[in-house]
């Protein structure tokens, strides 16, 4: 998945951040997983 650079900016994302992936109806949510495992 390729995500553009004006939202990984305005999230903070830096290179190799892991998500968990949750398809919508009409979206796809994407949450933020910690270096712990948990959710951010």
């Amino acid at each position: 998945m390729v995500i553009g650079a004006a939202y990984t900016e305005k999230m903070g994302l830096q290179v190799g951040d892991e998500f968990e992936i949750k398809l919508g109806y009409k979206h796809i949510h994407l949450k933020q997983i910690g270096s712990d495992g948990e959710e951010e």
